[in-house]
């Protein structure tokens, strides 16, 4: 939908839209005529979450999101029950011992049972002891509860005050503002300046309790803890002590350093075995080789065995030094990068062909290799076990002084941490950490705050408004009726040829309407644009320059009976002679409308006989003079199945001779074929649509059907059309 159609939309339902604006701004009007004054006064304070003003005991660093955190906390909790309940009891006091109190009651509230049956020196008594004791009254208490009935009577109970108490945070700032807004300045201040107070009261006090709990939870700790670590101390003393294994790690050293020495060269003497063992698989593969008739090249082993040498003697070396010697270290990790290198060359072809002599004899030497290298490594074993066995309670002893030494060790670092814990847990008793500070004082207001009423009207108003005018649009925007011209264009592709508005037909009949003078009275007027749409839609159909019509639609109920007689009577009216025949066989109001004889099924007349007195005694004669009608009976059947052979829509042609136009109407497209055969007969084929017809696929398929008869389709008629909508 296009722009223009929405504001034409909403120029329609102008009067809706203004009456309602104008109900919303007299709404708001009335709402804020009787608003009390009210007067504000603001408190500010800093909290020192993003500033460091205060000498630290330790390095603290800036999170902002910590700092955020922090924001809420403190505003929460002054707004929690708790620390208004005591700002409650505070003003609840002032107002029963002053002399001048911030509320006075009216005679209304004085006469209530609450206050008659109230003991103001009870209510006073409690509500210093809940404000010196820090606690809220309960309502579980009957003498309590009696209390906090009282202070609603002065509008002192929780709800009251966070309705006249407002807490936040000055945007990216270090600083809270706290605003009242009440009827008595004085109260304004008072208010916000006690809300500080008692909230720094609380806090400091609920801090004090956390660190007392903290100091004496890390001191138990911390003795504890000591006590563990000291038996752990005497354990390990008196362990050494009885045990005389003082110098476990002198008496084994010895030992264990043969041990290692022995489990290298068990080490090497594998690996050696391990290549020996390489080299005499390669050797059987070349046998192998050689007996299938490939040749076996011949690799020296000097290299290898030269390199395994030279490895022995570093690893000696390194293990007579200490294994601490890093040069010696990286020296062997080089002599084995070689060594597998040249392993690996072992496996390559390469040198002169070898006979399966020197093969043979190669392979006694390497197994002789083998069996030395599994004879050295099993004395090497026996000599590790003898060792083991020499030293194994020397390690026995060695472990259980070790885990020892790690439990105090351990013991000895969470009593470090614990210790650290008391200490911060002092420094936050001794030294105030929060950095609170009233930087703004409340004071009285002189003046009251404005009332915002044009705000308020005008914004009541601008909502109505806006709300209005969605409404409107947004139903406009689902209904997708063919409401108007503009819409038939946008949902169709047929031509329009005709728009007709909606006109009542209870007062007059259609020859009244299109006969009644325009100055006869104002129903009238509103008729006039009937007969000038319906004589624009005359105009089409004699300046079509056909003669026979036939008026169809998609769907029943669209007002084709009506427009056709509308348009016979239009054209009468003009000196025109019109026979309308009825051809809608499932609905025949046009016969029963104007009163004409059922006689088109009955008519049978052979091409040589045909004349047009013969046509005559079937035709009907219409009150209005020049237009004559041809009714049907009716039924549950097409055209081709009732009509006789030689029927009257056979000499149509005919009868063009005597009449100017012949009508035609035609049943709905969606439901009967009726249309679809009548309009081999008719020279120009109208589809008439009401403005309320919802266009569906099978409405698109019947206007596919149109489209298709090309000229003699002739356009399309919207029907019914409300007269706000006609230019739309």
């Amino acid at each position: 939908m296009d722009i223009v159609y929405f504001i034409k939309a909403l120029l329609k339902k102008k009067w809706l839209i203004i009456f309602s604006t104008i109900a919303a701004i007299a709404g708001a009007f009335a709402f804020t005529i009787g608003k009390p004054k009210l007067y504000a006064s603001t408190a500010q304070m800093a909290t020192g979450f993003t500033t460091n003003e205060q000498i630290k005991l330790r390095d603290e660093n800036l999170n902002l999101f910590e700092a955020d955190v922090k924001f809420d906390n403190v505003i929460e909790t002054m707004n929690s029950p708790l620390v208004v309940g005591l700002l409650a009891c505070d003003l609840m006091i002032h107002d029963l011992s002053s002399n001048k109190p911030f509320r006075t009651l009216t005679e209304k509230e004085v006469n209530k049972p609450v206050y008659k049956s109230a003991d103001q020196q009870q209510i006073l008594r409690i509500c210093r002891q809940k404000n010196d004791s820090l606690q809220i009254l309960s309502s579980s208490n009957p003498e309590e509860r009696k209390v906090l009935e009282f202070m609603k009577l002065y509008k002192y109970d929780f709800e009251s005050i966070r309705k006249m108490v407002f807490v936040g945070r000055l945007s990216r700032t270090d600083y809270i503002n706290i605003n009242c807004y009440s009827e008595n300045p004085e109260l304004s201040a008072y208010t916000v300046n006690t809300l500080y107070k008692e909230f720094l009261r609380f806090y400091r006090s609920s801090r004090s309790e956390r660190s007392i709990e903290n100091v004496e939870t890390f001191e138990a700790l911390v003795n504890q803890k000591k006590v563990e670590l000291d038996q752990k101390i005497e354990a390990l003393r008196g362990y050494k002590t009885a045990q005389g294994v003082l110098n476990v790690e002198t008496a084994s050293g010895n030992e264990w350093d043969l041990i290692k020495q022995f489990e290298k060269s068990v080490s090497d003497e594998r690996a050696n075995y391990n290549n020996l063992q390489a080299s005499l698989d390669n050797i059987n593969t070349q046998l192998a080789q050689m007996s299938n008739g490939k040749p076996a090249y011949t690799n020296s082993n000097g290299d290898i065995i030269t390199l395994r040498k030279q490895i022995n003697d570093l690893n000696d070396e390194y293990v007579r030094t200490g294994s601490t010697d890093n040069v010696l270290a990286d020296k062997i990790k080089a002599q084995r990068s070689k060594l597998q290198k040249a392993m690996l060359d072992a496996s390559t072809p390469n040198g002169k062909v070898s006979t399966k002599e020197e093969l043979v004899q190669r392979k006694g030497a390497v197994e002789a290799e083998i069996t030395a290298a599994k004879l050295n490594i099993s004395t090497l074993e026996g000599k590790i076990r003898n060792l083991r066995a020499s030293v194994g309670s020397y390690a026995n002893k060695e472990a259980t002084v070790g885990s020892l030494q790690q439990e105090v060790a351990l013991a000895q670092d969470e009593y470090n941490k614990l210790k650290e814990k008391l200490g911060a847990a002092l420094d936050n008793r001794n030294v105030p950490q929060d950095n609170f500070r009233q930087t703004l004082k409340g004071q009285p207001a002189f003046t009251p705050e404005s009332s915002k009423r044009l705000v308020i009207m005008g914004m009541s108003g601008m909502a109505v408004f806006m709300l209005c005018c969605m409404g409107i649009l947004f139903r406009e925007f689902t209904d997708n009726s063919v409401k108007s011209p503009s819409v038939f264009h946008r949902t169709s592709n047929l031509k329009l040829i005709g728009t007709i508005n909606h006109t009542n037909l209870q007062k007059y009949n259609l020859l009244e309407i299109l006969q009644k003078k325009s100055d006869e009275s104002q129903w009238l007027k509103r008729q006039n644009v009937f007969r000038e749409l319906l004589r624009k839609l005359r105009f089409e159909l004699e300046n079509s320059g056909r003669k026979i019509f036939l008026f169809t639609s998609t769907e029943p109920q669209q007002g084709k009976t009506t427009l056709l007689q509308a348009v016979a009577h239009s054209l009468s009216l003009s000196n025109k002679k019109v026979l309308v025949i009825d051809t809608n066989f499932c609905n025949n109001d046009v016969s029963v409308q104007m009163d004409a004889r059922p006689t088109l099924e009955y008519f049978s007349v052979p091409p040589e006989s045909f004349s047009i007195e013969k046509v005559k005694e079937i035709v009907t004669s219409y009150p209005t003079p020049g237009i004559e009608v041809i009714g049907c009976k009716g039924g549950d059947y097409t055209p081709s199945e009732i009509l006789p052979p030689n029927h009257l829509l056979n000499y149509l042609g005919e009868l063009k001779k005597h009449y100017d136009y012949i009508l035609m109407e035609g049943a709905p497209l969606n439901d009967f074929t009726d249309s679809r055969e009548l309009s081999a007969y008719a020279e120009g084929v109208i589809a008439v649509f009401s403005s309320r017809l919802k266009m569906k696929q099978i409405d698109r398929e019947s206007s596919e059907f149109l489209e298709s008869l090309g000229d003699k389709f002739l356009g399309a008629v919207l029907n019914d059309v409300k007269e706000d909508f006609i230019e739309l």
